[in-house]
């Protein structure tokens, strides 16, 4: 009997050990770490191989670009006005949703961003883009992204970069 108890221990704790119970974050298709850093922004993100980062501030606004092969992060810096990211997330979606024309649909909807379906009038495609905020000490961080007839991204490219945003350092 003492046998039969010691072996089912042995096997429960086997199990226990073996299931690893913490979330993972989920791994992304883009293997560049892009250190933003240098540019005046405290954040890392993962990037395309061939992606690029353009700086495009001045004296009003940081507004940086990551560009590469199917993707475009554009990141606006600003004087935080809520320290809340949920917050300003649920503002623009309800500015979007007034006011912009060519909002179509929400996609996905997290806490501190959202992916959404736009579409002009004269044109028959779907676009999407998403919006995505985060606060770090006094500073908001808009990552945007805009697809359209010059950026042309598909709804499963733009999850993917949208994925990479949220899992930022």
């Amino acid at each position: 009997m003492r046998y039969l108890v010691c072996s089912l221990i042995g096997v429960v704790l086997f199990h226990l050990m073996a299931c690893d119970s913490t979330p993972k974050k989920p791994k992304s298709s883009f293997t560049k770490t892009v250190k933003l850093i240098e540019y005046g922004i405290p954040i890392t993100l993962t990037a395309p191989e061939d992606a690029a980062v353009k700086d495009r501030s001045d004296n009003l606004m940081q507004d940086v670009l990551i560009e590469g092969d199917h993707y475009y992060v554009q990141i606006y810096g600003t004087s935080a006005t809520n320290p809340d990211c949920k917050t300003l997330a649920q503002d623009a979606l309800t500015d979007y949703k007034t006011t912009d024309g060519t909002f179509k649909k929400i996609v996905r909807q997290d806490d501190c961003g959202f992916v959404y379906a736009v579409q002009t009038e004269r044109d028959t495609n779907t676009y999407y883009n998403f919006d995505y905020y985060s606060v770090k000490g006094n500073k908001t961080y808009r990552f945007t992204t805009t697809s359209g007839p010059l950026v042309d991204l598909n709804q499963q490219q733009v999850e993917a970069i949208y994925e990479a945003v949220k899992a930022q350092e």
